[in-house]
């Protein structure tokens, strides 16, 4: 089961913005497979790249960090003698000193590239620029997923909304892991914030893509540019693969506003 962090209410759809003309895309609906992105593969240079505040840290934070590591490795030895150590590592920043973990930042990065995946959704269908940037200029689809399926029927790690702020969050080396893991992988910049993005997360992955069970599949909108032939392709692939009682939705602009309408097409 997935596992919640803060308690922000997960709306009943999330939606993926695809490309039709994309056939590993298309596999959405012929095998209901999702893949769960490396951070490096996303188009903001920012995401999960936030660095960790070590030069927040004073001598002092560095020495009961190293005293509490090797506490724990030397716990029968005199206790005098583990400070001792503990000041002398921290002088020699050897372990837990700003300096030396900030020359390990590069290469942890790099790590947490190659074992964690990040599935982006969406909580609204109707974004105009989401169509623009994610759909081939509105003429892709968009899949609606029930997200209390996802929440509930799958080993995912956590599930949560993205935090929107203008300045990097403030994440301390003295935090604990989940702490940082949280303001490193669910907050990005304000300017993506019209994206409504909900974010899944999976640790120590090992393959990339994952296959979710036909009903965790609600609903398939087709963009308004989307042409027919799309359509007539789209609904055979739907009632090949999915369920009976999917919904099959097609966006169309509004009459008076900046805004796109679903509706049913079958």
């Amino acid at each position: 089961m997935t596992q919640r962090i803060s308690e922000v209410e997960i709306p009943d759809t999330l939606f993926k913005y695809r490309d039709w003309s994309n056939a590993y895309h298309k596999r959405l609906i012929t095998n209901q497979e999702i893949y769960f992105a490396r951070a490096s593969e996303f188009n903001d240079p920012f995401d999960s790249n936030i660095p960790v505040r070590w030069d927040l840290m004073t001598y002092e934070d560095c020495l009961q960090k190293n005293l509490d590591m090797l506490n724990i490795i030397h716990k029968n030895v005199d206790q005098q003698l583990v400070y001792q150590l503990a000041k002398k590592v921290t002088d020699e920043k050897t372990l837990w000193h700003p300096d030396a973990l900030a020359r390990e930042r590069p290469e942890q990065l790099k790590k947490w590239n190659s074992i964690m995946g990040l599935f982006s959704l969406s909580s609204v269908p109707d974004n105009i620029l989401m169509w623009s940037h994610y759909s081939s200029n509105h003429q892709g689809f968009v899949v609606g997923f029930d997200s209390k399926a996802l929440l509930s029927d799958y080993e995912f790690d956590f599930m949560e909304p993205i935090n929107y702020q203008r300045s990097y969050p403030i994440i301390s080396g003295l935090e604990d892991q989940s702490s940082q893991f949280y303001k490193k992988f669910f907050f990005k910049s304000e300017l993506w914030s019209y994206e409504q993005e909900w974010r899944i997360t999976k640790n120590h992955i090992e393959k990339r893509t994952v296959n979710l069970k036909p009903e965790t599949i609600t609903q398939i909108i087709f963009g308004c540019y989307a042409t027919r032939e799309t359509i007539e392709e789209g609904i055979k692939l739907i009632h090949k693969h999915l369920k009976n009682d999917i919904r099959i939705l097609k966006a169309e602009k509004t009459m008076d506003t900046f805004g796109l309408i679903m509706k049913g097409i079958e």
